[in-house]
């Protein structure tokens, strides 16, 4: 069952009042004045999300999420991977929501072009069209305008992403 009229930018210490909000793996739609929104309820890794519009892999089994990166998108360990925008700040170990589906914003490298396949990079959370060796396409997020001058939030349209094949 899905959930709606959720905070996606909550974010949750992982208390037990916390753990009120959604069970991990939880999928949850909003209907915006941008459209609908999808999101899953996920647990940080360890290592904390930046903030709002970082790009993160997501594991399929323990529902956790590390920022993407060309490390964490490798073939043997996260090729196929799921893939979510985080909304909000998030501490080490907290639980949030993240982005799969429906228009939001996301993190990439200056000049980043619109419409074009993007790909992760060694900055963790943040996506280019650079089509380095070694990088791994991420499908299902299309830049709706193209990146400045300075890496910044660029709209994108978000479909349910994964980690796709290396280049």
């Amino acid at each position: 069952m899905y959930l709606s009229g959720i905070d996606p930018t909550q974010v949750s210490a992982g208390t037990a009042s916390d753990m009120a909000v959604a069970q991990v793996g939880q999928l949850a739609f909003n209907t915006t004045s941008a459209g609908i929104k999808g999101y899953i309820y996920v647990k940080d890794s360890g290592s904390g999300i930046t903030a709002d519009g970082y790009v993160c892999d997501i594991d399929g089994s323990a529902y956790t999420a590390v920022m993407c990166s060309t490390i964490t998108t490798a073939p043997g360990t996260g090729a196929g991977k799921a893939v979510g925008v985080a909304r909000a700040a998030v501490a080490a170990g907290s639980y949030c929501w993240l982005q799969i589906y429906g228009p939001g914003v996301v993190r990439t490298s200056a000049s980043c072009a619109a419409y074009t396949l993007i790909n992760s990079t060694a900055t963790a959370g943040q996506l280019d069209d650079d089509a380095s060796v070694g990088a791994e396409i991420i499908n299902g997020i299309v830049l709706d305008t193209a990146t400045g001058g300075a890496a910044a939030t660029t709209a994108a349209w978000i479909q349910w992403p994964n980690v796709g094949r290396t280049l």
